[in-house]
């Protein structure tokens, strides 16, 4: 197996450059990636083995590859462990900025998949200190400006989009200056290696157009991610670019989604629907989990946001359906994807019953939300437990809207501020809004 993984490294090496080409972790299954990171481990630690520096630095990408994929915290722990083994292990300052660079990754990565936070700062620890040695590669330059941009993206939605925009322009900038210079690469090698990172700087900042979109009821922004990406999907292929062509098509389908949201017309939500709907554009769950679920909860969004333009029940059935399916997979207590599926699912609930606007819907969401916290334990998943209180509490707020008094209050109230003292405790912000928001109406209604 690691001879199998050695010679497609050497058939994907571009243009005899070190560095690993992403490229071929597109093709490896998990198994696969599981099998390179060990042998590359053993390989670095082997006292045979003349230069360690690079199969330290090639074990820190697989791993943080597996991670990202599975959200499995052993192989990011791994991934940074390698990384910080590469720098031990460095014998140029360009080697040395490379190992910065993929421990400063891995701390990214960290902040995507747990929300800790607090790896923004190391990153940016890393980066100003690896950036010197990075003047004269032009190669090295541009991923250092990727991982820059993807750096400012994270800083500028920690501080919050709503109202200053001004960290967000200046990420902008560094996605903008990523983006010029990865395609100057593509356009100087063709390697598919540089292809994907061309792709992987655009998500940055299609993702930052869409926040700010979503929070300024701005479709305008929606139609310009829209059309980036449409341009990108078709420089793809998804026979050899498997996981990066699901990663533009989900992003592609979501700004159709919210675009149609925004402008309150179906017609364009179904265009989103569609894409996600299309079997040759999903990926499968046993090759990368996290982008399966990210693109079943991408969909049930989709048809949750169209039911609550259409009013119609079974399209909400449906959307509660795909939410069920992609919950019942095993995921990482820990991940911020595995809370947003059960916040977006309660959300959709309790939506449901709100719009049909009856006592009898109220009470049959309220009972689905009791019987599932009857098989949750607060000390074994204080997240999960956290989110159905709050979506609990919701129904209490819209049942108090409807009948001008709230008989709840004090359990509502009691539930919201357990439920906020968790989501500070695990650095979730956006659910920590939304219990607030709620803690405030159950008292306003007092």
């Amino acid at each position: 197996m690691f001879e199998f993984g050695r010679e497609l490294r050497r058939i994907f090496r571009n243009q005899e450059r070190v560095d690993t080409d992403p490229s071929l972790y597109e093709l490896l299954n998990l198994k696969l990636l599981i099998t390179q990171g060990r042998n590359l481990d053993i390989e670095g630690g082997r006292v045979s083995t003349k230069d360690r520096f690079t199969p330290y630095l090639e074990a820190a990408e697989i791993w943080r590859e597996y991670a990202r994929r599975t959200g499995d915290p052993v192989a990011l722990r791994r991934a940074a462990t390698a990384a910080e083994s590469a720098g031990k292990e460095a014998k140029t300052a360009n080697q040395a900025a490379r190992a910065v660079l993929e421990q400063a990754q891995t701390c990214i990565l960290g902040v995507d998949l747990f929300e800790t936070r607090e790896l923004l700062t190391s990153a940016e620890d890393l980066l100003a200190n690896g950036r010197v040695a990075v003047q004269d590669d032009e190669a090295l330059r541009a991923k250092f400006n990727r991982v820059e941009a993807r750096l400012a993206a994270r800083l500028a939605i920690r501080q919050g989009i709503s109202g200053d925009l001004e960290l967000a322009l200046l990420a902008m900038s560094h996605i903008d200056r990523a983006i010029e210079r990865a395609d100057a690469q593509v356009r100087q090698t063709g390697a598919a290696g540089d292809k994907i990172a061309a792709a992987q700087a655009r998500f940055e900042r299609g993702d930052l157009l869409m926040l700010v979109g979503m929070d300024r009821c701005d479709s305008s922004l929606m139609t310009a991610v829209i059309k980036d990406f449409e341009a990108l999907l078709v420089r793809l292929d998804p026979a050899y670019e498997p996981v990066t062509h699901a990663r533009v098509t989900l992003r592609l389908a979501l700004a159709h989604i919210w675009k149609g949201e925004i402008e309150g017309k179906p017609d364009i939500i179904s265009e989103g629907i569609a894409l996600l709907s299309n079997d040759d554009n999903a990926i499968d769950f046993e090759h990368s989990p996290l982008d399966w679920a990210e693109h079943k909860q991408a969909l049930a969004m989709g048809l949750q946001a169209l039911a609550e333009l259409t009013l119609n029940e079974e399209i909400y059935e449906k959307a509660m359906q795909v939410y069920d399916l992609a919950l019942k997979r095993p995921l990482q207590k820990g991940l911020i994807l595995r809370a947003q599926l059960a916040n977006n699912r309660a959300t959709c609930l309790a939506k449901h019953a709100e719009l049909r606007g009856d006592m009898a819907s109220l009470e049959m969401a309220e009972a689905a939300f009791k019987v599932e916290l009857r098989g949750v334990k607060a000390q074994d998943d204080p997240v999960g437990w956290a989110i159905l209180q709050t979506n609990l509490a919701r129904l209490y707020v819209a049942r108090g809207d409807i009948t001008g008094f709230m008989l709840e209050r004090a359990e509502a109230a009691y539930a919201l501020e357990a439920a906020l003292e968790i989501f500070a405790e695990h650095g979730l912000k956006s659910l920590a809004a939304t219990a607030q928001e709620h803690l405030d109406r159950v008292r306003e209604q007092s």
